[in-house]
């Protein structure tokens, strides 16, 4: 309002907006995120994966892991010895790799992994240092053992390709897990 040509007087309505903004942000956490793991979820993964396809052209690798005897937890030590094999499986993956990185929980016991801008030697680097960063988790840990199979698979573009990378990762990860458990026989020598 104003008299004389001064401002005497403002009228309005304030409104604090604060929790809405924080509702708003917690309802796009839980839709990008993995309830138990806090990771990404199949479905920002699966949202990654178009972006990588028909959006972005770059370098790209995917790395695709399974628990080896979640199963055999479940079954033998209870569902609650289960999550936490994710869990910690999922903050070692998570803390693992960079932020060039997308770790997602994308099944029961599977996790993905898409690293852009990287070279197939790079990744291959990567996956040995992930085999070694989980047998330094194993050997200080006195409860849970992380056993994992993967599986990677690269290409210098991603436009058109990610399907195909997926597809080929997956099959490393099954051969990898298969290895491991004809290893696992001639060790028991069956």
């Amino acid at each position: 309002m104003f008299e004389k040509g001064e401002l005497i007087a403002i009228h309005g309505i304030i409104r604090n907006i604060d929790e809405k903004v924080k509702l708003q942000q917690d309802l796009e956490y839980r839709i990008t995120h993995d309830a138990i793991t806090n990771i990404y979820n199949r479905e920002f993964f699966e949202q990654s994966m178009e972006k990588y396809n028909n959006h972005v052209n770059t370098s790209v690798a995917i790395i695709l892991c399974d628990l080896d005897e979640l199963k055999y937890l479940n079954d033998n030590h209870g569902h609650k010895k289960g999550d936490f094999l994710i869990k910690e499986s999922a903050k070692l993956l998570n803390q693992f790799f960079s932020e060039n990185a997308i770790v997602a929980r994308i099944g029961g016991d599977e996790f993905a992994v898409i690293i852009k801008d990287a070279d197939k030697v790079e990744v291959e680097h990567l996956c040995q240092n992930l085999s070694a960063e989980i047998s330094e988790y194993n050997r200080n840990s006195k409860d849970i053992k992380i056993k994992m199979s993967m599986g990677y698979a690269f290409s210098k573009y991603s436009i058109g390709k990610m399907e195909k990378l997926f597809a080929a990762a997956d099959k490393n990860m099954y051969q990898d897990k298969k290895a491991k458990k004809e290893q696992k026989l001639i060790q028991l020598g069956l």
